[in-house]
């Protein structure tokens, strides 16, 4: 007999027929705490309902969430009552929820409050009290893991905004039990050294329960303590956590801190340019109305217009312009010093100056990858050899 052979969707047809017909699954009642929430722009509501062993995803339509009188959100404990029926195109199981109330906050949720609310009384959170992030940082340091797109976006961002940046990474924990221990060790290691301008503390998104190892009260009181001004940069905008509360800037995406550490140069020289414009503008404006005032005087007819009133006039003009020429070169001289010494920051950074001592680049021309170790490489491999005045190309023996 010929073994008959079905469709995937006809599979998941019949587990779907089976869940409709059992009257158990068709309505239940059940309380869990909502995690990874999300409100569709439809009006539909996705999310995951958990309890300390377990976890389903539930659907609630349009139709049925009008009904609702609060908003669900990550944390919050509820009671549904819906169908447990399967979505045939990626073949799970879920819940469809009819109606839904609110039991109460979920513990993770509710320490956060408690620990926000704590630390905001012994004054953590003041704005009075937060450091300035310097411009143009000659080193940054970043604490985040060492792999994953975040260290890759800020590296990226970086790079493109300002070119030559100098970044240290201290590779941490960002979701776990270890989070508050390496993000600890990270602030307290780079104020040791005191050797950054600035940190950032990044982590890319996730649910309340994946970035809640930022919402520890040792980070909190170390961001607090550190010499060095910090920028916490972890999940994404709408993600808030007492991390972000403590730091001395809040950035809404890791990307986002980069470009708040890192400004574009073109911008650095284009304000100096404009302000040496406007300062040429206003002196000048201001020397032609002293010239115009004294013409004036000179045009009026008085009866008594003693020559030594005069003369005083064109004394105090006389000193108004020298002193005007003399703030004029300071303030030119000042602005050009700082404009060299940007100039000279960046060239100190420039990866040519490290070729002109007689250094290379070597990579493989397959891939144009850097060549770091002898392990990377085997016999009949193509590299170029970059060097200061041009590139060869070299075969490995």
């Amino acid at each position: 007999m010929e073994e008959k052979i079905y469709s995937v969707s006809s599979l998941n047809k019949y587990i779907k027929m089976l869940f409709e017909q059992d009257t158990f699954l068709n309505f239940i009642t059940i309380k869990g705490e909502i995690t990874n929430f999300k409100a569709h722009y439809t009006g539909h509501l996705y999310f995951t309902l958990k309890d300390e062993f377990s976890a389903i995803k539930c659907v609630m339509f349009k139709s049925q969430a009008a009904f609702l009188n609060f908003t669900p959100e990550d944390g919050m404990k509820v009671v549904i009552r819906g169908q447990v029926s399967v979505f045939e195109r990626d073949g799970t199981y879920q819940i469809y929820c009819k109606s839904m109330k609110q039991e109460g906050l979920g513990d993770l949720y509710l320490a956060y409050e408690k620990l926000k609310e704590k630390l905001c009384k012994e004054g953590l959170f003041d704005e009075e009290i937060k450091k300035k992030i310097p411009f143009l940082p000659s080193r940054v340091g970043v604490i985040t893991s060492k792999t994953g797109a975040v260290i890759r976006d800020i590296i990226n961002v970086s790079t493109r905004r300002y070119n030559k940046v100098n970044l240290v990474i201290y590779p941490a924990a960002v979701q776990g039990v270890n989070v508050p221990e390496t993000v600890i060790k990270g602030i307290e290691t780079f104020n040791k050294l005191n050797n950054v301008d600035v940190i950032i503390i990044a982590r890319g998104g996730g649910s309340f329960e994946d970035l809640f190892g930022f919402n520890d009260e040792g980070i909190a009181r170390a961001i607090f303590k550190s010499n060095i001004p910090i920028v916490s940069a972890v999940g994404h905008e709408t993600d808030f956590t007492i991390c972000d509360f403590v730091a001395d800037l809040r950035a809404p995406t890791p990307s986002a801190a980069a470009e708040l550490v890192y400004p574009e140069y073109s911008e650095i020289i284009k304000k100096i340019l404009m302000s040496k414009g406007r300062i040429i503008n206003s002196m000048n404006n201001y020397i032609l109305r002293k010239k115009e005032f004294v013409t004036r005087l000179k045009s009026m007819k008085l009866e008594k217009v003693p020559l030594d009133i005069i003369n005083k006039y064109h004394m105090t003009i006389d000193n108004i312009m020298t002193r005007s020429q003399s703030k004029l070169r300071l303030l030119l001289e000042h602005n050009k010093s700082k404009c060299q010494s940007a100039i000279a920051k960046i060239d100190a950074l420039s990866p040519l100056k490290t070729l002109s001592r007689g250094y290379s680049v070597v990579q493989s021309k397959e891939n144009n990858k850097v060549i770091k170790s002898i392990k990377d490489l085997k016999k009949d491999d193509k590299l170029n050899l970059i060097l200061q005045d041009g590139t060869v190309d070299v075969v490995v023996e």
